[in-house]
């Protein structure tokens, strides 16, 4: 009888200690100790933060702390070679849980204050539970039945983005990153990373679904992770300076919308799609191209932040190709406006809109005041135009050009939006014929004003028409005057040759940044 009791008593135990989990959390808000042994009076060993996780060696005795009754716990304080005794320590039970004890939020804001004293990070095994956050890990979705989205965020680890963000990527608000642990047996570490803090992506090591968008996990080099929710491509970080030293800054998240798991090929329609199949659409070219060409991107996540750094988050109807802040310092009463430009067609031209928003900022948040909306279609079939804006001190000037599939010119005016003083945002319009035009305008520059050309201009290498070529300037780019040259009477308008540089980042008509200075005829600057 006493060998079967025995025998019992030995599978209990061992079943007692089969069924204890693995991993758990420290749910004390003040910390936890770790001592030497199971005992209040044993050596001080060190302490645990309140939410990291800690790996669980077995039970001591039962005892009442806090009048909380549980088990002393012995956990994993790192291994060692031999693994003696000194990689265990001793909690007590009481203040551990399976469950991660906080909020995400709660979370980064507790990882932001600890960052403060240079002791950010947590020891985790992974990204923490979120229950509107899926995640695929080991190949599979941790809850298939929730593994379905409707759109999903791009990949700013494949060649297309190459263009833009040469594959950095910047984090969009508050956020972690993941460090892998360094031995199979170790838990990893989450550290704290600020919004706007830069990364350059390796490679996509995973997948999420949050709430219905697909996002990469992004490798970012040393076993170290970053979600795809938590951050942007660079090129969609915008500035426009107030001329204080002080910025407008627009930060954006662009999304694919209408996608599905149905869209990817060479998995089976019946299961969840694998790491591969997500990989492989979501890195291909023309899976990018595709949406470019019909209207571009949707916006997942928006946020306007004015120069003091106070931030509004607001959303953005419907898609687009590219955004651009604009902040027009030539207007007496400048105002910020998102400019919103989207294309249709195909590889052999097609229609061209822009779309120009003021932007409100009131107690309740930002409202975008649509402005004004204009389009031109360029297309090997014979079409041809061109359309931009530019500004002057009171408001901005829209100029479109249009001919038809045989060549006729169909469209040839400007529409000018004078300020309405009643409201910020707002303009009224007037109507008039025929392209922007020079005009005399000697003797009228000065060094460090503001001014964008009325129409594309040459950037040149010297101030005469022989200076070698540089590019091309886009009307409205808002330049600022370096140096005022010799006067020079060219196209009956007399000016000066002016030096300018852009004021913000800016692309050439032929695509390259605009990053070094040159000269231009004066006649042409508003």
């Amino acid at each position: 009888m006493k060998k079967v009791v025995s025998v019992l008593f030995a599978l209990q135990i061992m079943f007692c200690a089969f069924c204890l989990p693995s991993m758990m959390y420290v749910n004390s808000k003040e910390g936890l100790n770790v001592r030497s042994a199971p005992s209040m009076k044993a050596e001080k060993r060190g302490a645990l933060k309140y939410g990291e996780l800690v790996k669980v060696a077995g039970e001591g005795d039962m005892v009442t702390i806090d009048g909380i009754s549980a088990h002393w716990t012995k956990i994993i304080l790192y291994y060692g070679d031999d693994g003696d005794e000194s990689s265990y320590g001793w909690v007590f039970g009481g203040y551990l849980q399976e469950k991660f004890p906080m909020s995400e939020d709660d979370f980064i804001a507790r990882l932001k204050r600890l960052s403060k004293t240079g002791d950010d990070f947590f020891h985790n095994d992974f990204f923490p539970k979120d229950d509107s956050i899926n995640y695929m890990q080991d190949g599979k979705w941790q809850e298939s039945f929730y593994a379905h989205f409707t759109q999903a965020l791009p990949n700013y680890a494949c060649r297309y983005f190459d263009y833009e963000t040469h594959n950095e990527v910047v984090a969009i608000r508050d956020c972690f990153i993941y460090q892998e642990p360094k031995a199979v047996e170790s838990c990893g570490e989450l550290r704290f990373v600020a919004a706007g803090e830069k990364f350059s992506v390796e490679k996509v090591a995973g997948w999420g679904i949050k709430d219905g968008t697909l996002f990469p996990v992004y490798e970012i080099g040393g076993y170290a992770y970053i979600r795809g929710i938590d951050v942007t491509g660079s090129d969609c970080v915008l500035k426009a300076s107030d001329g204080k030293g002080g910025f407008h800054k627009l930060v954006y998240q662009p999304v694919l919308t209408g996608v599905t798991e149905g869209d990817l090929s060479n998995y089976d329609d019946r299961m969840p799609p694998t790491h591969e199949n997500l990989e492989s659409y979501f890195s291909h070219e023309l899976t990018y191209e595709m949406k470019f060409l019909r209207g571009g991107f949707g916006t997942n996540f928006a946020c306007y932040t004015d120069p003091s750094g106070k931030k509004y988050e607001f959303s953005i109807d419907g898609r687009a190709s590219r955004f651009k802040l604009q902040y027009p310092l030539i207007m007496k009463n400048p105002v910020p406006i998102i400019q919103k430009s989207f294309f249709y067609g195909g590889m052999g031209g097609g229609e061209y809109s822009t779309e120009l928003f003021g932007v409100q900022v009131r107690e309740s948040g930002v409202n975008l005041h649509k402005l004004c909306e204009y389009s031109y279609t360029s297309a090997d079939a014979g079409f041809d135009g061109m359309a931009y804006h530019y500004f002057d001190d009171d408001g901005f000037c829209v100029y479109e050009f249009q001919t038809d599939e045989i060549g006729k010119v169909i469209k040839n005016e400007r529409h000018f939006y004078v300020k309405n003083n009643r409201r910020l945002c707002e303009f009224n319009s007037s109507w008039a014929s025929d392209e922007p035009a020079g005009e005399s305008n000697a003797g009228t520059f000065k060094k460090g004003k503001y001014c964008n050309p009325v129409c594309r201009l040459k950037l040149r290498t010297s101030p005469n028409l022989y200076g070698e070529k540089i590019n091309t300037i886009s009307g409205g780019t808002l330049l600022q005057v370096l140096e005022v040259g010799k006067e020079a009477t060219i196209d009956g308008f007399k000016s000066n040759w002016v030096k300018v540089k852009a004021v913000n980042k800016e692309r050439f008509v032929e695509g390259y940044e605009f990053t070094q200075s040159g000269w231009v005829f004066g006649a042409y600057l508003k």
